[in-house]
């Protein structure tokens, strides 16, 4: 069971050092490398300790405790490698690098620095990976390789291949939604749904997708572990099967277009929705939906049943805005999570959904 105490090493001295909201759907994967190794002529002791993506300043308290367990100080972290620009990668950086570690570099794109450097960061720790697509030899000997994923979901996003390990530091690239109350660090083929509604609401086109899929698939040795900053980790055959289904994935513009709606699918989406809303939520369900003058032109009240009569995507959207707004997680989650099984189940774009929603906070709609 992953805990707030406990580091979790997935590789050699490799170490997931994240926290885990048993609240949420989505989640933050800091990762610490430690790579060592002795001096070829006075034999003496060198590390190099590499804090991957550090997560935010809202999880700095766990990401921090567990890298010192295992360095014993976080004066001793060499360098951060962040991904991308976003604040649930990289917003604790600053404190870090101010209070902490300010001896450490900082890995990452020039698009990526030129946005980051507005948090406080300063340039002379800077280390542009733009300068080293041959890859990186670290003072331990170890070498690492930057494989740049443009547009995944950042154009100036960049992963990072530990060479020793066979570990793909992934970013948002195989990053996914994690049903609630699932356990342990490794993925397994339930993943795929969570995968694929990430990957629809995050990415900005399917080429993007299948240009980093196809730099995953050049690098030699192919890598053994994906890590990335959002779900599970993956292994061994699960790689090969998720790049291929994300080689072929429509997302971001590829989905604006709806000219011939499958309301039929869209209608099965909505009957799992309201099965499991209704056993939560009661006769309030209903309620809901028919007071509701939004859904007046897309929604139809029979005695069949409620049905979806036109704009599919869009009023299973509302819907769940409807039924989720003011609940609790634990019931606003598993909502969710059957609107992103579902969709998957038809083949369907992924409904917009609200991530990290918080009872009395304003809920921010990713998209």
């Amino acid at each position: 069971m992953l805990d707030s105490i406990t580091p979790v090493e997935i590789a050699p001295g490799t170490f997931w050092v994240g926290k885990r909201d048993p609240k949420s759907i989505f989640h933050a994967n800091p990762y610490l490398r430690v790579f060592e190794s002795r001096h070829p002529q006075t034999r003496q002791r060198m590390q190099f300790n590499l804090l991957v993506d550090p997560g935010s300043s809202t999880d700095f308290a766990v990401v921090s405790s567990k890298t010192a367990s295992l360095i014993g100080s976080l004066e001793r972290v060499s360098a951060l490698f962040i991904n991308h620009q976003d604040p649930d990668v990289c917003s604790s950086a600053p404190l870090l690098m101010a209070r902490y570690s300010p001896k450490a570099a900082i890995l990452t794109s020039e698009d990526t620095f030129r946005l980051i450097i507005h948090m406080g960061l300063p340039r002379e720790r800077f280390l542009s990976l733009d300068r080293f697509a041959q890859g990186i030899t670290l003072p331990t000997g170890h070498q690492v390789l930057p494989v740049p994923s443009p547009f995944c979901h950042f154009k100036g996003a960049v992963m990072l291949y530990d060479l020793e390990t066979r570990v793909l530091f992934s970013g948002d690239f195989l990053g996914g939604l994690t049903p609630e109350g699932v356990q342990g660090i490794e993925a397994d083929a339930s993943d795929w749904a969570g995968i694929r509604a990430f990957h629809q609401m995050y990415m900005p086109t399917r080429i993007a997708l299948a240009r980093t899929v196809e730099a995953i698939r050049r690098l030699s040795p192919a890598p053994e572990i994906i890590a990335p900053q959002h779900g599970r980790i993956l292994r061994g055959e699960l790689i090969d099967e998720f790049l291929e289904r994300l080689s072929t994935l429509p997302v971001g513009l590829d989905l604006i277009e709806e000219s011939q709606e499958p309301l039929a699918a869209w209608n099965h989406v909505l009957m799992r929705i309201l099965s499991a809303a209704r056993d939560l939520l009661g006769p309030e369900v209903d309620v809901r939906l028919s007071e509701d003058p939004a859904l007046a032109e897309t929604l139809s009240f029979t005695d069949k049943g409620v049905i979806i009569n036109a704009r599919g995507r869009w009023t299973v959207e509302k819907i769940l805005e409807i039924l989720t707004v003011n609940e609790p997680a634990s019931i606003a989650n598993i909502l969710k999570t059957e609107a992103v099984a579902a969709a998957d189940q038809m083949q369907l774009p992924t409904p917009h959904i609200v991530l990290e929603e918080q009872q009395g906070q304003a809920a921010i709609p990713v998209s």
